[in-house]
């Protein structure tokens, strides 16, 4: 009851936050290295944001200096405004606990805060394999779990999540082609070690076919599920405006002011 009340609570908190409008201009104009496209599949619509992560300035959010969680898009896109920044893209990242904490490993600007989840336990973050998306000097990846602590690289940014969508090229061993359970679904996928791919279903997808998507579709061989229900994308370049709701981890790319109206409205 508790944890449906504090859901509610940030519901509102939400839409209140949209009613107001977003604080700051929107990063309306191209981003070196970050693109949108929309892609159809199967009767399901999907949104694209493709990452150059070489190029365009990913970052993974949680808490502000302070230690006060950003929670949604609106805040966040304050936040950075005030910084002098205008956020151009921006999406939820893995899945977290019952008391708003990254589930698995969440590191940020080379910062562990949470450390690697290599525990047994029930949903979908616990359907092993499952895996880590981390950027690291300019290069992207996915591995799974047991693979990342084994590698033991040095990111600049990795959020665990679960379950794997891909590895090398297979489909999740548990996936179900014909399988009813269909929700929004959000991931991230790599195309190549500099090119990564975030995508956000418009419609509602089984795991089966959200993994074809990445695999058929966006050429990856190696993709993880973020999450799902309320998911979300915040990206203005193609009128998108999600409020984001209750989240924990945010990735986010962002601009100086003076870069962010540059291509007209």
């Amino acid at each position: 009851m508790l944890n449906r009340l504090i859901r509610a609570y940030l519901f509102l908190i939400a839409l209140w936050l949209c009613l107001l409008g977003y604080a700051g201009e929107p990063a309306r104009g191209p981003v070196p290295g970050l693109s949108f496209e929309k892609r159809e599949k199967g009767g399901v619509s999907y949104v694209v944001a493709r990452v150059r992560v070489d190029q365009a300035p990913l970052h993974l959010y949680w808490k502000d200096a302070a230690g006060i969680p950003y929670r949604n898009f609106a805040t966040l896109r304050g936040a950075l405004y005030e910084k002098g920044e205008s956020l151009a893209f921006a999406t939820n990242a893995g899945i977290y606990a019952r008391d708003y904490t990254p589930l698995g490993l969440h590191v940020q600007d080379g910062l562990e805060l949470e450390p690697l989840n290599l525990k047994n336990g029930g949903g979908n973050f616990f359907l092993k394999p499952n895996g880590v998306f981390y950027v690291a000097k300019g290069y992207a990846g996915v591995l799974s779990a047991e693979d990342y602590a084994a590698a033991k690289p040095q990111p600049d940014l990795a959020v665990q999540s679960g379950p794997m969508l891909l590895r090398h090229g297979e489909l999740h061993p548990r996936f179900i082609p014909d399988s009813d359970s269909r929700y929004v679904r959000n991931g991230v996928g790599v195309v190549s070690d500099t090119e990564a791919v975030f995508v956000l279903s418009e419609q509602v997808v089984n795991f089966n076919d959200f993994a074809l998507f990445f695999r058929d579709e966006l050429g990856c061989k190696d993709a993880i599920y973020l999450d799902g229900a309320l998911s979300g994308m915040y990206a203005p370049a193609i009128g998108r405006y999600d409020p984001g709701l209750a989240y924990v981890g945010m990735f986010g790319i962002s601009v100086p002011k003076a870069e962010a109206d540059k291509g007209g409205r």
